[in-house]
C-alpha cells in the first residue's frame, strides 16, 4: 500500500502477480453473473489465469505461478554470475514472413517472441540489435516500438530465468495437475493447439522460453465446428483488440464474424467495460444473470426488470416531430440579445420582423449618461 512510481509496477515481481490477481477477480465476477467459458487461452503470462478459468489451476496455485514467474526474473537478474542485462522486446507491425529479412543481420541476437497476428509480431533480443532492427523498420515506414520491459521473454535469452522458475515452482507449489472443467477446452499459445498436457512446472518453463503462438491458437479456437463465437479479453486493458481484428480478417468462413469485447480498459471509467460485456453478451443470446449484474451491495431492494416491452424495434421511417415557429426561432436564433433592440419576437416572420426590449437602468447603466435632465422621471434620449 506504500506509494510507488510507475517503474515499480513494471518490475516482474509486482506486475506478474498483480495482473494475474486482476484477471482472477474479473473471472470471479463473470462467474457470479453466470458467464462460464466454453474455451480459454492466454497470451504469454495470461495463460496462468486461462488455466485457472479452465480448472487446471486453483486460484491459489495461479497466484503462486505468477509470483514465482516474477521472482525468478528478479533472482537471476541480481545474480552477478548471470548476464541478463541489455535485452528487451520490440513490437512490430509486420507478419513473421515480412519481418524475417530484417532479422538476418542480427545472427540470432533477435528472435520472434510472439506471433500475434498475420500482420503483427513481437521481437525479443539484444537491445543494441533491436535498436538496429527498429531503425531499419522505421526507414521503410513500418511500425516498430520498444516495450517497457528489461527482459527478452519467449526467447532463448530467458533460459537461465526459466530454469530458476521451474525450480521455484517445484519447491513451492503443488504439482498443478488439476483436471480441466467439464466442457472447457484450453488452447495453448505455447503449441498453438488444444492443450494435451498438465499445467505443471515444466509447462510454465516452456511458456517462458517458447514463442507465443497466439495467432495459431485463436484460429484453431474459433474455426472449429463448435468453436467460440464470443471472445472476452480479461486483463488490464484491451491490448489484444488489434491482433484479434487482424486474425479475423485473415479467417474465411467460421470464425471471421466472432465478436470481441474487452472486460477492462484504462481510465477512470474502466468499470463500464465490464458492463459492456454483459450487455453485448445478452444481445448475442448469451445466458447472463442481470439481477447479479445490476445488484448493489448497498441497496437491499432488488432492481425491477421490465418484461412487457414490445419484442420488435421501433419504426423510425416516419418522423412524428412537430415544432412551432417560436420554438425553432429560439433553438436556431441567429443573433445575440441586443442592448437596445432586444430579441426578435418568437414566431414573427423574418420578412417583417418585430423586436422587443424592456429598458432598465439597472441592466444598462450607461443609459444614465443619456438623461435629458437630472429630475426624477426624466426621459431617456436614445440616438
Amino acid at each position: 500500500m506504500e506509494p510507488r512510481s510507475p517503474e515499480h509496477l513494471r518490475l516482474p515481481t509486482f506486475s506478474q502477480p498483480l495482473v494475474t490477481a486482476l484477471q482472477l477477480v474479473i473471472l470471479d465476477i463473470l462467474k457470479s453473473w453466470g458467464v462460464n467459458p466454453q474455451s480459454v487461452m492466454g497470451h504469454s503470462s495470461g495463460e496462468i489465469a486461462a488455466a485457472a478459468a479452465a480448472g487446471l489451476l486453483t486460484p491459489e496455485e495461479a497466484i503462486k505461478v505468477a509470483y514465482y514467474r516474477g521472482q525468478a526474473a528478479a533472482d537471476v537478474q541480481t545474480d552477478n554470475t548471470t548476464s541478463t542485462s541489455d535485452v528487451g522486446m520490440l513490437a512490430v507491425g509486420l507478419g513473421p514472413d515480412a519481418v524475417q529479412p530484417y532479422l538476418e543481420a542480427s545472427a540470432g541476437q533477435v528472435q520472434i517472441a510472439c506471433f500475434n497476428s498475420p500482420s503483427s509480431v513481437t521481437l525479443s533480443g539484444n537491445l543494441t540489435e533491436l535498436e538496429k532492427v527498429k531503425t531499419s523498420l522505421h526507414e521503410d515506414k513500418h511500425f516498430a516500438r520498444l516495450l517497457l520491459v528489461n527482459l527478452a521473454y519467449h526467447s532463448t535469452f530467458m533460459a537461465d530465468i526459466a530454469e530458476c522458475y521451474e525450480d521455484l515452482l517445484y519447491k513451492n507449489t503443488c504439482n498443478c495437475k488439476s483436471q480441466a472443467k467439464k466442457n472447457v477446452t484450453m488452447f495453448s499459445s505455447v503449441t498453438g493447439h488444444a492443450l494435451d498436457r498438465a499445467c505443471d512446472a515444466a509447462y510454465w518453463k516452456s511458456n517462458m522460453v517458447s514463442p507465443v503462438r497466439f495467432d495459431q491458437a485463436v484460429k484453431e479456437m474459433v474455426s472449429q465446428k463448435d468453436g467460440a463465437d464470443f471472445l472476452i479479453e480479461i486483463g488490464p486493458s484491451g491490448a489484444l483488440a488489434g491482433p484479434i481484428s487482424q486474425i479475423k480478417k485473415a479467417i474465411t468462413g467460421r470464425g471471421s464474424s466472432v465478436q470481441y469485447v474487452a472486460a477492462s480498459k484504462r481510465g477512470p471509467d474502466s468499470i463500464k467495460a465490464l458492463y459492456d460485456v454483459a450487455g453485448k453478451l445478452f444481445i448475442e443470446g448469451g445466458s447472463i444473470d442481470f439481477a447479479k449484474v445490476n445488484s448493489d451491495e448497498n441497496d437491499s431492494e432488488s432492481p425491477s426488470v421490465i418484461i412487457d416491452l414490445p419484442n420488435y424495434v421501433w419504426n423510425h421511417s416516419t418522423k412524428y416531430w412537430h415544432e412551432s415557429e417560436s420554438s425553432k426561432d429560439w433553438r436556431f436564433r441567429k443573433f445575440h440579445h441586443h442592448d437596445l433592440l432586444g430579441s426578435k419576437i418568437l414566431g414573427t416572420s423574418w420578412n417583417t420582423p418585430s423586436w422587443k426590449k424592456i429598458l432598465r437602468i439597472q441592466d444598462l447603466p450607461w443609459l444614465k449618461d443619456h438623461s435629458v435632465s437630472s429630475n426624477h422621471g426624466s426621459a431617456i434620449l436614445i440616438h
